[in-house]
């Protein structure tokens, strides 16, 4: 009887380690910083929790007058960027999880 009870109590005790584990590893994916470049003319710099921390644009890229192509290439630079910061999201929790598949933690750092 007391075997389950202890048995519970062990795994409480481990989803707790694991909670404080996923905090920290959250604040260190915050503070990280990921790069998307489209044409090394655009260079948008995340940080992991996808706060826009920096945006590059050659002025080669400028000086075309073509509005639309840069644009287009920023756009493309911010989604480089958006996947690389869940990617490394992705990284990260795996590392805390053991790559277990884990209900409700699907997609928790991603925005």
């Amino acid at each position: 009887m007391f075997g389950k009870i202890g048995d519970m109590s062990g795994m409480m005790k481990k989803a707790l380690e694991m909670k404080n584990e996923m905090g920290k590893v959250k604040e260190e994916i915050a503070e990280t910083e990921v790069k998307g470049v489209c044409e090394n003319a655009v260079e948008v710099t995340l940080l992991g929790n996808m706060e826009v921390k920096k945006v590059r644009i050659s002025p080669e890229a400028v000086n075309t007058g073509d509005v639309r192509k840069l644009e287009d290439m920023v756009t493309v630079a911010m989604g480089n960027a958006v996947q690389e910061a869940k990617e490394l999201s992705k990284k990260k929790m795996a590392a805390v999880t053991g790559g277990m598949n884990i209900p409700g933690l699907s997609g928790l750092f991603e925005q």
